[in-house]
């Protein structure tokens, strides 16, 4: 890909591996390269600290990325729209409501959405954790609705989804509304497996059981919900749920445009990526974070320490190839520090088959957290490049 003529690379998503990749590149420019950014937003939300945020713990603009002003500080167009599918054979991305944005290198971080949407009743009245700038958004019409609830009523919460996502809504709910609400409230975590945190050590597991029991967070699994209507949940059993509020943090499925496009793709629907984080079919197409599957290492979790860890090689792969350079290979860790905010000042972690508590550990995460957008959020505070 050598030569004079100029070379365009099209981001599309603003996740947290092209967050890095737009810093890279307003640091350090490529010559003859033009940069364009597609985004359905222009503001990113920092998925760690999203518990924080539900429970009170942030402010909303501390978890917010401007990924239009690091476009811009980058030399980079911006076009806010939806990337709908990839015409790869013809360089091409077709978005919503434009023209298609043609291209020599694209790259996707465009994340995933949550599985179970298309049951009967779930869109309609399930508030889901993703995409996130919306379900922050609605959690505090939530919590404004807990707050007028008749305080002679119970308020009834049901949190479909026993990972790590749907552990720290359930916890971070239940302490937020258990200090706004002026009566009692109750919250219920379902699980359609066998248990929470599949995947997770046994120790952490307890632990999360034991504070649940502390706490009014009821944990039923084998519980699969078949449909939803405006106040009440529909189970396989033929059990009917009452509840006031419905969120709904079930595991992570890919988002239509890989498998519209006709693209490799595994059986959620995320895009095959090689370890140099290109498609298996096209060399000039790279994807990071959770919507992508590292065809070596399928079973690779969708977290977003993944993401941050893909940025640099993510980075250093698209100036390689603009160049002409071999590649870097990335390997994900085998293990990562897991940090769970439960709410009021106190977090769970777990590394290498351990698990630990207490306030220490909120206060570990919350400095991890905020490094990191400490590092994305001053130069938005120092105003445009010039």
């Amino acid at each position: 890909m050598r030569g004079t003529r100029t070379r365009h690379v099209v981001l599309v998503g603003g996740g947290h591996s092209h967050i890095q990749v737009l810093e890279s590149f307003a640091t350090q420019p490529l010559p003859d390269t033009r940069l364009t950014l597609v985004v359905d937003r222009p503001i990113a939300i920092y998925s760690g600290m999203v518990p924080g945020l539900i429970g009170g713990q942030y402010r909303a603009e501390e978890l917010e990325i401007d990924v239009a002003h690091w476009a811009r500080r980058a030399g980079a167009q911006v076009i806010i729209a939806r990337g709908v599918r990839i015409d790869a054979e013809n360089r091409q991305v077709a978005v919503e409501d434009g023209p298609p944005v043609p291209y020599d290198v694209a790259s996707f971080d465009i994340g995933s959405t949550v599985a179970g949407l298309d049951l009967p009743g779930i869109r309609e009245h399930a508030l889901a954790a993703r995409p996130i700038n919306v379900f922050t958004r609605e959690v505090e019409k939530l919590v404004a609705r807990a707050r007028a609830h008749d305080p002679g009523d119970p308020f009834l919460v049901v949190v479909v989804g026993g990972g790590a996502g749907g552990i720290e809504v359930a916890f971070a709910l239940e302490h937020r509304l258990g200090q706004e609400a002026k009566g009692q409230v109750e919250v219920l975590l379902l699980e359609g497996g066998p248990t929470i945190l599949p995947g997770y050590p046994q120790s952490l597991v307890r632990r999360v059981q034991r504070h649940a029991q502390m706490r009014r967070i009821a944990v039923h699994c084998h519980e699969k919900v078949v449909a939803a209507e405006r106040d009440a949940l529909r189970l396989a059993n033929g059990e009917n749920l009452s509840y006031h509020a419905l969120l709904w943090a079930t595991g992570a499925v890919s988002h239509p445009i890989f498998r519209d496009s006709g693209l490799s793709t595994d059986e959620r629907g995320f895009v095959r990526v090689r370890s140099t984080l290109q498609f298996e079919d096209y060399e000039n197409l790279f994807a990071a974070g959770d919507c992508a599957t590292l065809i070596d290492h399928p079973k690779t979790p969708k977290a977003g320490v993944y993401a941050v860890r893909q940025g640099p090689y993510l980075t250093g792969n698209i100036r390689a190839l603009l160049a002409g350079k071999p590649l870097r290979s990335y390997t994900p860790q085998s293990d990562f520090l897991t940090l769970l905010n439960l709410g009021g000042g106190i977090a769970l972690g777990t590394k290498w088959g351990l698990s630990v508590e207490g306030r220490w550990v909120m206060k570990l995460k919350d400095r991890i957290d905020r490094r990191f957008m400490q590092r994305f959020q001053l130069s938005r505070r120092a105003g445009p490049a010039s």
